[in-house]
């Protein structure tokens, strides 16, 4: 396993992070006996990175991952996160809303601290100011050690980073955005304000939800479980571009003998950044880990670039 600093932090992490999105009771999840395994095949493999959410399976993974990491806790970086739609009476940034969250979570994670603790989503009518606040105070009293922010646009980013600097004296650790070959809007800011202000980058589906797995092919249906159980994956891929992206990443991974999603995950790996992985099984898990020995040159690299074209902006909601 390979590893890196994370951002301007103290924290060594593997160079790919576990998802806890895929462990569940739907469809194309992994039960929990699944989950389990895999989290520990993954720990045996050397990722030391977990990250999971609160609203993932209504804090079923939470659940799953606590029980697999009992006795592995303290080799592990384990990251959660708050602020996402729990039900129709709970969801939100106020203090007694994410209070109380983060201490479902602990309770949930079997843990009496969080390593990072992100913000899932933000809005622009929230207080920056108070919610930034109550972030600070998780920290001061032991409950997270670092703070992280997900499905922030660029703006949202600078403007929260900078409150929090300048009030509270931290600053976000890590940014967890949608970001893979077929969307690359985070190039325009978000990323390089991540490099200039030593903010790790984190992108999740680094596989487009399977949009780059090879299963989908230019000019038929395309309707799967994963398509009809995440809409939003229809909204944000699929054009005519994305395919000649797709096309580009088959050819290479043919020429190289190596399969399309372990190639797809080699370009966000080669890019430098520290992706999560999503496994639903055991092999899925392994094909990742494969993913790290691909190297990409540039002429393949810019192969797969140059075919991009801007996307309308379909911003991650957190179950909003």
């Amino acid at each position: 396993m390979e590893y890196t600093k994370l951002g301007y932090t103290d924290l060594k992490v593997s160079r790919l992070c576990l998802g806890g999105m895929s462990f569940g009771s739907s469809k194309w999840m992994a039960d929990p006996e699944t989950s389990r395994a895999i989290i520990k095949k993954a720990i045996d493999y050397g990722i030391n990175f977990i990250d999971t959410a609160n609203i993932y399976s209504s804090g079923e993974s939470e659940k799953i991952i606590g029980e697999a990491i009992t006795g592995y806790r303290t080799q592990l970086v384990l990251s959660t996160k708050g602020g996402g739609k729990v039900n129709d009476f709970t969801q939100g940034f106020s203090r007694a809303i994410l209070f109380n969250e983060i201490k479902n979570s602990l309770k949930n994670l079997r843990t009496d601290y969080i390593d990072i603790y992100f913000l899932h989503t933000i809005f622009d009518n929230v207080d920056f100011r108070d919610t930034a606040h109550t972030l600070s105070s998780f920290i001061s009293s032991g409950k997270a050690g670092y703070i992280g922010l997900s499905n922030f646009m660029g703006y949202q980013l600078a403007e929260f980073s900078t409150i929090m600097e300048m009030q509270e004296n931290i600053k976000p650790a890590i940014l967890q955005n949608h970001y893979n070959a077929v969307y690359r809007e985070d190039e325009r800011d978000a990323i390089p304000f991540c490099e200039k202000h030593e903010i790790a980058y984190s992108p999740f589906s680094p596989i487009a939800a399977g949009f780059l797995s090879g299963k989908y092919k230019r000019g038929v249906e395309n309707e799967t479980v994963r398509t009809k159980t995440y809409p939003v994956m229809k909204e944000r891929y699929f054009s005519d571009s994305d395919f000649d992206i797709l096309e580009s990443v088959e050819d290479i991974a043919k020429k190289k003998g190596v399969n399309v999603p372990q190639l797809a995950l080699a370009y966000v790996l080669n890019k430098g950044f520290i992706p999560v992985i999503g496994a639903t099984k055991l092999e899925y898990l392994e094909d990742d880990i494969a993913a790290l020995d691909i190297k990409l040159g540039r002429e393949e690299m810019e192969a797969i670039d140059r075919n991009y074209k801007p996307h309308k902006i379909v911003k991650g909601t957190a179950g909003y």
